[in-house]
């Protein structure tokens, strides 16, 4: 397995070759130096050519000689043909793990993504790209100083992708790893069901990024290998590629990782690594998926706090056994109950008060229906040293209010009867299970 660096001989391309050289050493791995020659040779004479590739050549070992710190093995080439084709080609032909070029960025202008050749080889490499802005940090690195890097984590493939590539940097020298997530104000305060709290889409909220980041510990709690673990919420309004690089710069973070989805066409112009890597005035690395998915990177699952949801049908209450199964010894388990609003007339109205984000039902009924699911939990609580918590809610629907519970608590999962309705039953009634298994990011476990 390989390193390859592509080096067009600039003032960019020495931070890169600084680069490669500290990460093959510190990695043990082979490095090959890689200069690629545009089209336009074939006009030369035979003669010419063969004296152009022989200085090219020279120039390569000259380099190679002089870096610093020096890997073990350090092979050379010169190939003739477009860099962003002849690149991911000889590293697939030689076997390269990751590809790492020079580049000292591109400024604001809005028509970067229509050419850059770093931007064209990381959207199309099987393997990493690291696009370097500067060689010290990997230089320090390699020499046992920490290098802090921001991840830009999200609930899909390519952030995990990311985070893996990096723990195989912490298996062999300290990397302090800052774990970041872009949210939206509108849309953080609807997941986790603070609605009725009055938000701005330009000042953080303090409650929205407590819970985020609880949730990326919990994603997250620890990762192999030497250096420290940060979580970090930040507000966007715009691109999510700008907003990390402005929390990168708050964290002082030398390296920001990303996963890639390769897109092509006029999709790369929503790409958020392509405008990573064109506005960073840090390096970057591309990653692209490595089809393992975020349950490689996980440890495996505890089921500590579990949330169970009844209507006090015989089925509904055959759940709450199965989530006193399922939960951990010394766990917890939620039960929920939701009243409705609609329909209410005459006393039974008057016993509910609404109350924001999370309305529950009146002292009156709230004793009254806790009680019931306390005598549901009875037999089980005996059973298993297991803590017992009741809410009793009120909504219009309650599948948004379980939705909304579950985020609030950081839930492991969610336990809910179907009652496997359709037609026109479907059709009149509706299915809250269906719609808490659409809108939950969190495992949800249906009792039949």
């Amino acid at each position: 397995m390989t390193i390859l660096c592509a080096t067009d001989f600039s003032d960019q391309a020495r931070g890169a070759e600084q680069a490669a050289a500290a990460l093959a050493e510190r990695l043990g791995r082979t490095l090959w130096l890689l200069h690629v020659q545009e089209p336009g040779v074939e006009l030369m004479t035979e003669a010419a050519q063969q004296k152009v590739q022989a200085m090219l050549t020279e120039r390569l070992a000259a380099m190679s000689a002089r870096l610093k710190p020096r890997p073990a093995h350090v092979q050379t080439a010169v190939k003739v043909g477009r860099a962003s084709e002849i690149i991911p080609a000889f590293a697939k032909a030689h076997d390269a793990k990751l590809i790492i070029v020079g580049s000292s960025g591109h400024g604001a202008n809005p028509l970067y993504k229509l050419g850059g050749t770093s931007e064209r080889l990381a959207n199309g490499a099987e393997v990493p790209v690291l696009v370097v802005r500067e060689g010290d940090s990997f230089s320090d690195w390699a020499a046992g100083k920490s290098l802090r890097v921001l991840v830009g984590l999200d609930e899909g493939e390519a952030g995990a992708s990311a985070l893996r590539w990096v723990t195989k940097l912490r298996e062999v020298a300290p990397v302090d790893v800052v774990l970041g997530r872009v949210y939206y104000a509108e849309e953080a305060h609807h997941q986790y069901g603070v609605g009725g709290r009055r938000f701005s889409f330009t000042d953080p909220d303090p409650m929205v990024e407590r819970l985020i980041e609880r949730d990326l510990k919990h994603a997250v709690p620890s990762l192999p290998g030497e250096g420290e673990l940060f979580y970090r919420a930040k507000l966007g309004l715009g691109r999510i590629a700008d907003h990390l690089l402005e929390l990168a710069e708050a964290e002082r973070c030398q390296l920001v990782v990303v996963g890639t989805h390769r897109h092509r066409g006029l999709a790369r112009m929503w790409s958020v690594s392509a405008a990573t890597v064109h506005l960073a005035r840090m390096s970057v690395v591309m990653v692209p998926p490595d089809g393992q998915g975020m349950g490689a990177l996980a440890p495996t699952p505890r089921l500590k706090r579990v949330l169970v949801t009844t209507d006090f049908s015989p089925l509904g209450n055959a759940a709450v056994k199965w989530a006193y199964a399922l939960a951990d010894q010394g766990g917890e388990v939620i039960l929920v109950h939701v009243t409705p609003t609609q329909g209410l007339a005459g006393d039974l109205a008057d016993l509910y008060a609404p109350a924001l984000p999370l309305p529950h039902a009146s002292p009156k009924v709230e004793t009254e229906v806790a009680a019931r699911l306390r005598a549901l939990a009875e037999p089980h609580v005996r059973e298993r040293n297991v803590i017992t918590r009741t809410e009793v809610l009120r909504a219009d629907q309650p599948s948004a209010a379980i939705l909304t519970l579950a985020e609030q608590l950081g839930v492991d999962t969610i336990v809910i009867a179907s009652h496997g309705r359709s037609g026109l039953e479907k059709a009149v009634w509706g299915s809250t299970t269906e719609a808490v298994l659409k809108g939950s990011h969190r495992p949800v476990f249906v009792v039949r």
